[in-house]
């Protein structure tokens, strides 16, 4: 089986989550936005599920690594709809949050740019799912989007001179985590090319994502629009988002067999 020890990485990933988000998340949970929450909860239980499947099957236990599978059939419109979650709670801080005020825009770009990223990665492992390799590579990139914000904030918190509030400064850490989320996507890519193309989908993803951080990310349109983002009503933009979260997982579990429907009237 492809990714043997997956689960340790994953699971490593939620500890450095922790560390990662302790100041500004886990030790101010009760002043935390109630989208942070619906952020927060949905994803750990993603990347937690991620860690299981990858351990269930890793281990033999071909029935509950299913019924884990099927899990994250309904998981995932509740996981993208957490990732739209942040995005708001970034562009309704960014009108009287002070460093949002200079770095909200950019960092808007980030959580944008990754429910798309997700979308389309969950598609794709749906789509694949009879072929393991792929399949079980899909899944892991899920988990990518995250590794840049966890630099990011650990740069931020624990390396200097990172930790200065400084503009000019936090955009280096901005590429710096950039560039670590790049070199993860290129490792995990390299360690088998033949099977690589999640993490290279990834990896353009991060270089696209980074180019419009430094291009749209610096204007006044995108500020505009990212702080107009903020006014909408929570509720609605999440009821959508989970609806096309289940869009996404119904487009990817029929997209599989149908190509092999058609496959032999096209040959």
């Amino acid at each position: 089986m492809p990714l043997r020890r997956a689960h340790y990485l994953v699971l490593a990933m939620v500890l450095a989550t922790v560390v990662a988000f302790w100041p500004t998340y886990f030790a101010v949970l009760r002043t935390a936005r109630t989208e942070l929450h619906f952020h927060g909860v949905t994803a750990t239980a993603w990347m937690l599920l991620l860690a299981l499947q990858s351990w269930t099957i890793h281990h033999q236990r071909r029935g509950a690594h299913r019924i884990f599978g099927i899990v994250s059939l309904f998981l995932f419109p509740l996981f993208l709809a957490g990732s739209v979650a942040v995005l708001l709670s970034m562009a309704r801080n960014t009108p009287s949050d002070p460093f949002y005020q200079i770095n909200g825009g950019r960092l808007g770009i980030l959580d944008a740019w990754t429910p798309i990223l997700l979308m389309v990665l969950f598609y794709f492992a749906l789509k694949e799912r009879r072929k393991v390799q792929l399949h079980a590579r899909y899944m892991l990139a899920t988990a990518l989007p995250l590794v840049e914000p966890i630099i990011e904030r650990l740069l931020g918190h624990l390396i200097p001179p990172f930790t200065a509030f400084d503009p000019a400064q936090f955009a280096w850490t901005m590429r710096a985590a950039e560039l670590g989320g790049l070199v993860a996507a290129a490792c995990l890519y390299a360690a088998a090319p033949r099977y690589g193309r999640p993490f290279f989908i990834v990896g353009l993803a991060m270089v696209a994502q980074a180019v419009l951080v430094e291009t749209l990310g610096e204007s006044s349109v995108w500020q505009t629009v990212f702080v107009g983002l903020g006014k909408l009503p929570s509720l609605p933009v999440l009821v959508v988002a989970t609806i096309v979260g289940g869009l996404t997982v119904w487009a990817g579990w029929t997209a599989g067999p149908a190509a092999r429907r058609h496959k032999p009237a096209a040959a």
